[in-house]
């Protein structure tokens, strides 16, 4: 993946679709219909046709329309690029482009694309969304570039039905743009945003209202990167921030937040192909959170035990290993369970089988080795099983015969990850669900 990146699954983890930014695909890999040509321009003409992908860091969220569990909106942002007064490129529209699974047999469509909802200039990379404390709309937050503009959109179960503003704190400035991360936290009480140039600036939120207040800001002591990332842990209480070479926490609930720092690590020069150097972070469903590299590189950085103070949090440099090769890019989730009674996340407990709609088991889960997949009845088809990576590429097929009860699979050539298993006959899904590999 390259950059810009959404993803969208069921409650169940079925893959639904994903988009690099230039086009929208479903979960069989193709362009969805209507879902070509997002963020038109010519800077997509340009980046998508040589690239393959949209250059707009974290400038793509989806999320589902309220009170639907089938209708999406995807927000994007366009990229300009200018070469008077001086050469420059940013972010200068928000658009929106509706997604509905029901169509065309489930695999969906694109209804309506590149819907302008704001025209400004807006800071690169600080895209993000958390729920209204009425547990079914959204904020979706969209700071102003070289600015202390915050506009913020009211996204209800009848689309978008405001754009509102708030200038608080200080501004970013010059330098800034496209270099950091912005997200609320897990419990939707505080918004932070973070960049090298102008450090971390930390907010109370109002869920009901929209507004920021109680504004601080906390300079990273050690900090002279160009560009880095963000994530907070799923209790909402710490913060790690990814500078380029170094990595730190900060613990919010501290009287005093920028004493809190802790210093955990810095880059140790390991290259799969470029430097590994760190970038953009998100807390992941396994309550862990993973980085990304501030290069190309096939490996991610994983922060273990995230809600653990200090080096009991067990930063990894390079601890997964990916099937592709990944530069800068990073899923952006707000968190979707905000609201639910269910936790932002959930450890993957060693040993834990995993029974979906079919009653199909896979097990162990997570898996060393090989993995068993366990059929409820004997497969009256011809059928095979299939894992795809995270990024949604296919890396193994399996055929099964009529008749099968178990079947075994092989993962000793695979990285270390989080895959996507499915078992499908020629007229039906079977069964699908996630397994971690791990050595």
């Amino acid at each position: 993946m390259y950059v810009a990146n959404a993803s969208m699954s069921s409650s169940d983890g079925e893959l639904l679709f994903y988009t690099n930014g230039c086009d929208v695909f479903n979960k069989e890999h193709e362009v969805m219909e209507n879902g070509d040509n997002i963020n038109p321009g010519a800077w997509h003409d340009d980046r998508c046709n040589v690239l393959g992908a949209y250059p707009a860091t974290r400038g793509v969220l989806s999320l589902p329309i309220p009170k639907s569990d089938d209708i999406y909106y995807l927000f994007h942002q366009a990229v300009v690029f200018q070469t008077q007064p001086v050469l420059d490129a940013f972010v200068n529209k928000q658009y929106f482009s509706i997604i509905d699974m029901n169509q065309n047999g489930g695999v969906g469509e694109v209804s309506e694309k590149n819907k302008l909802i704001l025209e400004d200039t807006l800071q690169s990379g600080d895209l993000t969304a958390v729920q209204h404390a009425n547990n079914e709309d959204w904020w979706v937050m969209m700071p102003k570039r070289h600015s202390n503009k915050y506009f913020r959109a009211l996204f209800t179960a009848n689309g978008v039905e405001g754009i509102f503003e708030q200038e608080i704190g200080d501004p970013t400035t010059p330098g800034s743009n496209g270099g950091g991360q912005a997200m609320f936290t897990p419990d939707g009480t505080k918004y932070v945003k973070y960049n090298p140039v102008n450090g971390i600036f930390i907010f109370d939120f109002d869920r009901e209202t929209g507004e920021l207040s109680n504004y601080q800001h906390v300079a990273v002591k050690g900090d002279s990167a160009f560009a880095g990332g963000a994530a907070i842990s799923a209790n909402s209480r710490f913060l790690y921030i990814s500078a380029e070479t170094k990595f730190f926490q900060f613990d919010l609930e501290a009287d005093d937040i920028a004493a809190s720092q802790v210093f955990l690590d810095e880059y140790d020069g390991f290259q799969s192909p470029f430097a590994a150097t760190f970038r953009l972070c998100q807390l992941a469903p396994d309550c862990k959170i993973y980085c990304a590299c501030g290069n190309s590189a096939d490996v991610l950085h994983v922060v273990n035990n995230p809600d653990e103070k200090g080096f009991a949090c067990d930063f990894v440099q390079h601890g997964v290993q990916l099937a592709e090769y990944n530069s800068f890019s990073i899923p952006n989730f707000p968190n979707y369970r905000l609201g639910t009674g269910q936790p932002a996340c959930m450890p993957v407990a060693a040993g834990e089988v995993e029974e979906v709609e079919a009653g199909v088991l896979v097990y162990p889960n997570p898996a060393r080795g090989q993995v068993a997949v366990v059929f409820p009845q004997p497969l009256p088809h011809s059928s095979e099983v299939m894992l795809f990576n995270a990024v949604g590429t296919r890396v193994l097929q399996q055929s099964l015969k009529p008749g099968e009860t178990e079947t075994e699979i092989d993962l000793s050539g695979l990285p270390d990850g989080l895959y996507f298993w499915e078992v499908r006959s020629a007229t039906e899904m079977l069964g699908s669900g996630k397994v971690i590999v791990t050595k």
